[in-house]
């Protein structure tokens, strides 16, 4: 349970994002609740664990090798109509343990002065009242239930979260615009063990992907699926991984099975409220496209303790004042994932003839190194000519 009944900031969620947040902010001296349901930090794994550059993660923390799985030099993209794409290029991002990773940045936020409380369950959050907001919270343990009071609450219960609700957000995940996933563990290595491998398009999986992801210190492979979720009748998505696993790596045992949602609709509309804010998958900040969203989660972690300590220092922590928040994450991250999720729509509605001239004109390009920014126009132009659709390419590849 809390050592306290009353704190500046809770933190609901220790993912990446929450933890990220409360450390910057008992950093700068607030008194900071990070409560987090289960009872180990990143247990169980529901990600595929792939991530941005070693770079790009430095910018928010000392990069730990503890959690490191795999150097990722390159892509490997199957199409429909057998066009494969393959991308060779250092450093393109890591793989990672993400139970060791979450783990970290938690560490990371005691260290800076919060309390972790795990097996910790918000059930309930009241209207704001005399500058604060009350919780309910049962300690999973001990079923014991009780109440805390905070002056400003973080939403980071991921993509189950119901904090936003509970304030009059409206952050429910609608059908057309949530991937429903399965992962399998799989005691194998990949004969590209440093590359992503993907199958997409009418040929395997058109609104979604496959993917196989190298885990190299582990000596595993994450092999999943993830669709736009499938209308009645289409096959599940663990059967369809288990048929690539049986195709792929046929001698192979399933070490472990997950599953779960992944929001790909672009941040929400609205992720503040008075003395509240979401962060992470809670405030849908996942990449459209891929569904990937550590590197993206963390940014928004860090963006909103930017803006949480901006508000206690002026002595408004109203939504009328954390909306800027909301302004900067569109701006930081948001404005891009618009465009990735228009390139998805536009992509995945292409009749099978058209979409495989899009592939092939895409691999034309990554093998003759062009230059992305300065042929996509034109190739779009034509492919959008060709397929009766400018509208739709124009909104896809055009800013």
């Amino acid at each position: 349970m809390p050592a306290s009944r009353t704190y500046d900031v809770v933190v609901i969620g220790a993912g990446p994002s929450g933890s990220l947040c409360a450390r910057n902010l008992a950093a700068r001296g607030y008194h900071v609740l990070l409560a987090e349901k289960r009872p180990v930090v990143g247990v169980p794994v529901r990600c595929g664990e792939a991530t941005g550059r070693r770079s790009r993660l430095s910018n928010f923390m000392k990069v730990n090798e503890a959690y490191i799985e795999t150097d990722l030099n390159g892509v490997i993209l199957n199409g429909p109509g057998g066009v494969s794409i393959r991308y060779d290029k250092e450093d393109i991002g890591l793989m990672i343990d993400r139970r060791l990773f979450d783990q970290d940045v938690a560490r990371q936020a005691q260290a800076a002065g919060a309390e972790l409380c795990v097996n910790t369950r918000i059930e309930g959050i009241s209207p704001v009242k005399d500058g604060v907001r009350e919780l309910a919270i049962v300690d999973e343990a001990s079923k014991t239930a009780s109440t805390i009071t905070a002056r400003l609450v973080v939403g980071a219960d991921g993509v189950e979260a119901l904090s936003g609700r509970w304030v009059g957000l409206k952050t429910r995940q609608l059908p057309p615009q949530v991937c429903s996933a399965i992962e399998l563990r799989v005691d194998a290595m990949d004969v590209n063990p440093n590359h992503l491998t993907f199958w997409q398009g009418h040929d395997s999986i058109n609104k979604g992907y496959v993917w196989v992801f190298p885990k190299l210190k582990s000596g595993v492979v994450n092999l999943g699926s993830g669709v736009l979720t499938p209308k009645l009748g289409e096959k599940n998505m663990y059967d369809l991984s288990m048929e690539y696993k049986n195709r792929l790596f046929p001698d192979a045992k399933v070490v472990e099975v997950h599953g779960g949602a992944v929001p790909v609709s672009g941040n929400l509309t609205e992720f503040v409220a008075d003395r509240f804010v979401l962060c992470g998958d809670a405030a849908h900040h996942t990449n459209p496209l891929t569904g990937g969203g550590i590197i993206s989660g963390i940014l928004g972690g860090e963006l909103a303790s930017r803006w949480i300590d901006a508000g206690f220092r002026n002595g408004d922590l109203s939504r009328s004042f954390l909306v800027q928040y909301q302004v900067d994450c569109w701006e930081q991250f948001g404005k891009h994932h618009h465009r990735q999720m228009s390139i998805r729509d536009f992509v995945v509605e292409l009749p099978l003839p058209t979409q495989t001239a899009f592939y092939r004109i895409f691999k034309d390009m990554v093998d003759a190194d062009l230059s992305l920014p300065s042929k996509l126009v034109g190739y779009a132009r034509m492919l959008g000519l060709a397929a009766g659709n400018w509208k739709a390419a124009k909104k896809a590849f055009i800013k």
